[in-house]
């Protein structure tokens, strides 16, 4: 890929920076539920808790409510938790220090559909890790689905990070893992790589 003229790269953060291991939380709800993960699975995508939880339209008590309903069970917040997080694995320094090295050269982001859980887990990760206990150690800038409330792909969230930091969209490489937000960024001509496995896109520098 011809990276002449990129001046800022957006990363995703799952299956790019942290590594994911989602049907860890499937699971894990299966076991808590005693619901085949196929129907839990199902059960997940009829149902808009993920989605309004990333896009900040639940806090943590009524998504954990709406967790403790979809599953049919009444357990603590810890239990609900470690489950919801069982998908997060690793944040490996060689891709934190790429990131720090290529601070050199360019302008870095991070852009992640995500929710307050699993931003507390990660942080932790990443200070268990690094020593560090944000992102913002790492980065430029970071930006979350749910303090934005808005999700990728829609277009609305990659021209807020555009306008906020005075992108020129050309000049703009994103990194994603999930093609459909790729496709999101396209419609405003930002550039973009699919990331197939968490280590790929550092081939790219």
């Amino acid at each position: 890929m011809n990276l002449s003229g990129i001046k800022h790269l957006v990363f995703d953060l799952g299956g790019v920076i942290i590594d994911l291991d989602i049907p860890a939380t499937f699971k894990a709800f299966e076991e808590l539920s005693g619901t085949p993960m196929s129907e839990w699975a199902k059960g997940v995508h009829e149902s808009r808790l993920f989605l309004d939880y990333e896009q900040g339209l639940l806090n943590d008590v009524e998504f954990r409510d709406g967790l403790r309903e979809l599953c049919g069970v009444d357990v603590a917040d810890k239990v609900l938790d470690n489950a919801w997080n069982a998908m997060l694995g690793d944040i490996p320094m060689h891709r934190i220090n790429k990131v720090v090295e290529l601070a050199g050269t360019y302008q870095t982001f991070v852009l992640s559909n995500t929710n307050g859980i699993h931003e507390r887990a990660f942080n932790q990760i990443l200070k268990d890790s690094s020593g560090k206990p944000t992102l913002d150690h790492f980065f430029n800038k970071v930006y979350f689905s749910h303090v934005m409330k808005m999700r990728k792909p829609e277009t609305e969230i990659y021209q807020k990070v555009l306008e906020e930091n005075n992108l020129n969209p050309s000049e703009v490489l994103f990194l994603d893992d999930k093609p459909e937000n790729l496709r999101g960024a396209e419609k405003l001509k930002i550039q973009t790589f699919l990331v197939p496995s968490p280590d790929s896109w550092l081939e790219l520098f």
